[in-house]
C-alpha cells in the first residue's frame, strides 16, 4: 500500500502533474548578521531546494482562512483535494445510468469534471499564475529560527540533522515553494533568498542542494541569473530532474499506457500495486464496456491537461526537452496561451542550456556534485517507461546529466568500452561494477555518485546518501569520487529505518532485560554487532541491511521477544478471475461477455465438427 501511495504521488506529478501566499522570501527578515560565526567560519550556509510536494501549500477560502477537512485539519493542496462526497455526488447519477444502459450517459464528462474539481487549487490562469486560494508555508529564516513544528516539517523531508549538529542550524535554510507555482516567480524568489541568506549569515557565498524538482528550479536559476555563479560555493544535486521526467513527457503528449485497453487489463495496474489488488480493480472495471472505459479515462486526461497541466509553468519544467516541440504545439498553440508559452519557451532554453550552465559553474571554481539513483524502472504510466534506466520517477539520463546506461535488468554489451566523453584520464574506470552505467558519458564523471536499485521516493531513507550529502556540505574532505573508499562512485540502495529505529533498539533492550541461554546471548550480541557495523558502513553491500535485519529478527523470535511471523498465503481469487476473463474474453466488459461467450461457443462447436469430419 505504501508503494501505491508513492505511485499516486508520481501520478500526481504526471497527470495533475503562484500568486503565492505567506511570508515572502524576497523580503529579508533582518539586516543583522545572525550567525554565531559572524560569517567567519569555513562552512558556507546551505539552502535546500526541495522536490515536488516537499513544501506545504494550504488551501484558503474566500476570506483567506484555512479550509479544514472533516477531521479539522488544514487541507494540503498537493497533489489535490479529493472530497469523496463531492466526487460521488457529481458522478453517481450518470454512473448509474451508464451502468444500466451500458452507454455513456454523461459519465465521462461528469468524471472529468469531478477530477478537475479536485485539482482546482492547482490550476493556473493564462498568465501562469496560481489562484489566490493557496498559501505556501515558508521558512524565511534559518532552521535555527524555526519552531519545533517547522523543524519537523523540514527534517521530515530531508533529514540533515547531522549536518545541522556539526555546522549549526543557523547555517541551514529550506526554500519552500509551490510545486504547482509559476516557474519564473519561484526562480526569482530563490535568487532573492540567496541574497538574503548571504546578508544575514555574513558569508559571501552559499551552498545549494537542489533535490528532484529542485533541479528544474536550479536550471532556471543558472540561466535567468548567470551572475549567481559569484554567489555559489558548492552545488550538491540529489536526483535532480535536469531534463524532466519521461513520464511527464508521455502524459503531455498523451502517449499513456492505460489508454491502451489491452495493457490496461494486462500489465498497467500490476506495475503500480499488489497484483491481487490490481486484478480486483480489473474485475470491477469490466462493469463498463471497454470502449466506454477508455473514453472515460481519455476524457479525464484531456480535462486535466487543459485545466491544470497545460497552464502550469512549473509542471512544464518537468517536461523533457525532446518532448517540448510536440507538446507545446498541441497544448499551447491557441492565442490565449501566448503568455504561458512565452514563459515555457524561456524555461525550455534554460533546460537546453543546463549542461553548459553547470559546466560554467565548474569553470568558475564552484564545486558541483551529483547524487543519483539507478536501475529502478520508471513507473509504467507512459509508453516510454522502459526506454531508459531510471529511479522509478526520473530517467537516469536526466538526473546524471546525459549519462549513457543499459536498460533496467540489462547490461552494457560485452564488447562495450568506456567512452570517455567527459573524462580523458586513462586511470579512471567509470564503468559500474554491474556493467550498467558508463559514468564517463555524464557531464560530471568525477563528482557524480550512483546508488544501484534505489527508488526515487525513498532516496531520503538511504542514510548513506544523507551522510554523503552532509560530508560534501560540511567539509572539503571529498573533492571527487576517488577521495575516499568510504564513498565509492557506485553504491547500493538501502532503507535503514526498520533496522535502526526498531530492530536494533529492541535487540539491545532484550540483551539487557531478557533471560536467555548463553548460546542465544552470544548470537544476539553478534547480531547487534553486525547491525551496528552495517549501519556504520557507508560503502555498502547489496542486501546487507535486509540480511542484518533478518538475523536480529530471527534471534528475537527465538528468545520470545517477537512472535513468529506467519507466512500469509496471498489470495489469488481476483487474479484467477481476471486472468480467466482476459484469456477467454480479452478486454470485453460484462455486457459484452454474452456475445463473446456465444462466439467462443461457436468456435468450440466448429473445432468439434472439424475433428468429427476428420475421423469420418
Amino acid at each position: 500500500m505504501k508503494k501505491f501511495i508513492s505511485i499516486i504521488l508520481s501520478l500526481a506529478l504526471v497527470i495533475s502533474i503562484a500568486a503565492i501566499g505567506g511570508v515572502s522570501a524576497t523580503e529579508p527578515v533582518s539586516s543583522e548578521i545572525l550567525t554565531e560565526c559572524g560569517g567567519n567560519c569555513d562552512v558556507c550556509p546551505a539552502i535546500v531546494v526541495p522536490g515536488i510536494g516537499q513544501s506545504n501549500v494550504w488551501l484558503l477560502d474566500d476570506d483567506g482562512e484555512y479550509v479544514l477537512d472533516g477531521d479539522g485539519n488544514r487541507i494540503n493542496c498537493f497533489p489535490g483535494y479529493f472530497d469523496i462526497g463531492k466526487i460521488v455526488s457529481k458522478v453517481l447519477l450518470p454512473a448509474i445510468l451508464t451502468l444500466v444502459t451500458q452507454k455513456d450517459m454523461g459519465f465521462s464528462n461528469a468524471l472529468a469534471e469531478a477530477l478537475a474539481g479536485a485539482f482546482y487549487m492547482n490550476s493556473s490562469d493564462f498568465n501562469g499564475k496560481a489562484p489566490d486560494c493557496v498559501e505556501v508555508e515558508k521558512y524565511p529564516y534559518s532552521v535555527a529560527e524555526c519552531s519545533d513544528y517547522e523543524k519537523e516539517q523540514i527534517y521530515g523531508n530531508i533529514p540533515l540533522q547531522d549536518y545541522a549538529n556539526r555546522v549549526g542550524e543557523d547555517h541551514l535554510y529550506y526554500f519552500a515553494y509551490n510545486s504547482f507555482g509559476n516557474n519564473i516567480d519561484i526562480v526569482d524568489e530563490l535568487y532573492a533568498f540567496i541574497q538574503q541568506v548571504k546578508k544575514e549569515t555574513g558569508h559571501d557565498k552559499v551552498n545549494i542542494v537542489p533535490i528532484s524538482m529542485g533541479g528544474t528550479v536550479a536550471n532556471g536559476l543558472l540561466d535567468y541569473y548567470p551572475e549567481v555563479v559569484n554567489d555559489l560555493n558548492k552545488v550538491v544535486y540529489i536526483v535532480p530532474a535536469l531534463n524532466g521526467s519521461t513520464i511527464v513527457g508521455d502524459v503531455m503528449t498523451k502517449n499513456i499506457t492505460f489508454l491502451d485497453v489491452d495493457y490496461l487489463y494486462n500489465g498497467f495496474l500490476e506495475g503500480l500495486m499488489d497484483e491481487e489488488d490490481a486484478r480486483m480493480i480489473e474485475v470491477i472495471a469490466r462493469i463498463l464496456p471497454d470502449e466506454l472505459l477508455v473514453k472515460a479515462l481519455d476524457t479525464a486526461v484531456d480535462k486535466l491537461l487543459a485545466d491544470v497541466f497545460s497552464k502550469n509553468t512549473n509542471m512544464w519544467a518537468l517536461l523533457p526537452k525532446e518532448y517540448y516541440e510536440e507538446a507545446s504545439e498541441e497544448l499551447l498553440s491557441a492565442p490565449e496561451y501566448a503568455k504561458i508559452k512565452e514563459q515555457t519557451d524561456r524555461y525550455h532554453l534554460a533546460q537546453v542550456n543546463s549542461n553548459k550552465n553547470i559546466q560554467n559553474l565548474v569553470d568558475n571554481g564552484v564545486q558541483v556534485f551529483n547524487i543519483v539513483d539507478y536501475d529502478f524502472p520508471l513507473y509504467n504510466i507512459g509508453d516510454a517507461w522502459n526506454a531508459d534506466n531510471a529511479d522509478g520517477v526520473i530517467q537516469l539520463s536526466s538526473t546524471a546529466m546525459g549519462v549513457h546506461s543499459a536498460l533496467v535488468g540489462e547490461t552494457l554489451p560485452a564488447d562495450y568500452v568506456q567512452q570517455n566523453t567527459y573524462c580523458d584520464d586513462p586511470a579512471h574506470n567509470h564503468i559500474s561494477p554491474d556493467r550498467v552505467v558508463d559514468a564517463s558519458t555524464g557531464l560530471l564523471p568525477d563528482t557524480t555518485f550512483y546508488f544501484d536499485g534505489q527508488a526515487h521516493e525513498k532516496t531520503a531513507r538511504n542514510d548513506v546518501i544523507i551522510k554523503l550529502a552532509t560530508e560534501l556540505l560540511a567539509t572539503d574532505n571529498i573533492t571527487d569520487v576517488y577521495s575516499t573508499p568510504d564513498y565509492p562512485q557506485f553504491n547500493y540502495a538501502r532503507d535503514v529505518r526498520g533496522l535502526k529505529n526498531d530492530r536494533l533498539p529492541d535487540a539491545k533492550n532484550a540483551l539487557a532485560n531478557v533471560e536467555m541461554s548463553a548460546e542465544d546471548k552470544a548470537e544476539l550480541e553478534a547480531a547487534i554487532a553486525e547491525a551496528e557495523m552495517v549501519l556504520n558502513r557507508t560503502a555498502g553491500e547489496e542486501g546487507d541491511i535486509e540480511a542484518s535485519d533478518a538475523r536480529i529478527r530471527a534471534i528475537l523470535v527465538k528468545i520470545g521477544v517477537y512472535a513468529p511471523e506467519e507466512e500469509e498465503k496471498p489470495s489469488t481469487i481476483f487474479t484467477n478471475i481476471s486472468l480467466f476473463l482476459y484469456d477467454n474474453f480479452g478486454t470485453d466488459g460484462y455486457s459484452e461477455l454474452a456475445a463473446a461467450a456465444f462466439c467462443l461457443y461457436l468456435e468450440f462447436v466448429k473445432e468439434i465438427l472439424s475433428i468429427i469430419v476428420k475421423v469420418l
